[in-house]
């Protein structure tokens, strides 16, 4: 057997042993396009990198979270829960009275101060009462003794006119009756001082500064009861409430939790970014879930590295370390978009 092959006869996509064959072409087409698609898959991690790496010069997208601070309210003394204005998620504005508390203690406290300040007024009262008392006895009693030296006096001036008397007699009467008269005046000038009950300054020493004493401890008390009434420190908004009325809180127990309304932009950056390209000051963009975009500048950067949180992990280089910077929209943020902890992009 003898075969024989013609090399004049040219095989032809579109005809097979002298047939025409419609589907030829196409299929010669087809076996094409799985080469390049093969071709394009064996080279499409070199196209990606190369991709990345371009990319990554021009501009880097990376993750980023709204945050609200978070603040606690304190109790600054301690005493019973008497009641809470708020409740979780209601607006509060710096200065409104969300927690009041009541101290029995410092109630009688500060109503034995009280006692003391009124007993003490009533002891000057009748400290004053009794020296009164016995001022006004000493000097009636001058008062006589005085008048009947002056009588005795008179009448030993006329013997002496008449020359019945002589001065001798007559003198140590005058000196008698000079001390009288210096002690007279030196007793009712004490009447004069006697303390006022409504004049602090009059009391005896020890008693002002009993006085004072008291009025520096009320002054203390006072301010520790208006510690009771606790007042919002800033505008926020109530995310939970730690306390609830009648339990009994010591200082420094947390009342309520309370978020800020101003809110901050964290944008978690590989550490080989900050020297390059990332500066206070630079412009940048927020991408927002929506994918809309709003100018942004970077306002500060940290240089101590960690993991990403939990919420922008996707498990993909989550062990790598990622540097915050805090990035500050030019404008603010719609009301829908400020919530805490919402995942959001940055690009740069």
């Amino acid at each position: 057997m003898k075969i024989r092959f013609d090399g004049n006869e040219r095989r032809r996509a579109g005809q097979d042993s002298g047939l025409r064959v419609r589907y030829g072409p196409a299929r010669r087409a087809a076996f094409r396009l799985r080469w390049y698609l093969i071709l394009l898959l064996v080279a499409s991690p070199v196209l990606y990198f190369l991709y990345s790496l371009i990319s990554d010069q021009v501009s880097t997208e990376v993750p980023a979270m709204i945050w609200y601070p978070q603040h606690q309210l304190l109790a600054r003394v301690p005493g019973f829960v008497d009641s809470v204005e708020v409740e979780p998620w209601d607006r509060v504005t710096q200065g409104d009275q969300v927690v009041a508390l009541r101290s029995p203690e410092l109630t009688s406290k500060l109503l034995q101060v009280e006692v003391d300040l009124v007993d003490l007024r009533q002891r000057v009262a009748h400290s004053r009462r009794e020296q009164q008392s016995d001022l006004e006895r000493r000097i009636g009693l001058l008062e006589v003794n005085l008048a009947d030296l002056r009588d005795h006096e008179e009448r030993l001036g006329r013997l002496i006119e008449r020359g019945s008397a002589n001065q001798g007699e007559w003198i140590p009467i005058r000196s008698e009756r000079g001390r009288l008269e210096e002690r007279l005046a030196e007793l009712e000038g004490d009447l004069q001082s006697l303390p006022e009950v409504d004049s602090v300054a009059t009391w005896p020493d020890t008693m002002q500064i009993r006085h004072a004493q008291l009025q520096s401890e009320r002054a203390g008390l006072e301010q520790e009861r208006a510690l009771l009434v606790k007042e919002a420190e800033l505008d926020g908004v109530i995310t939970e409430q730690l306390i609830e009325p009648g339990q009994f809180v010591n200082v420094g127990t947390p009342l309520l939790r309370y978020s800020g309304t101003r809110l901050r932009i964290v944008a978690y950056i590989e550490p080989r970014h900050l020297e390059r390209r990332i500066v206070p000051g630079r412009e940048v963009t927020l991408i927002l879930p929506d994918r809309t975009q709003r100018a942004a500048v970077v306002r500060d950067t940290f240089g101590a590295a960690n993991r990403l949180p939990a919420e922008l992990r996707t498990g993909i280089g989550d062990g790598q370390s990622a540097v915050p910077v805090i990035v500050e929209p030019e404008e603010a943020l719609p009301e829908i978009w400020r919530v805490d902890r919402l995942p959001v992009r940055v690009k740069f």
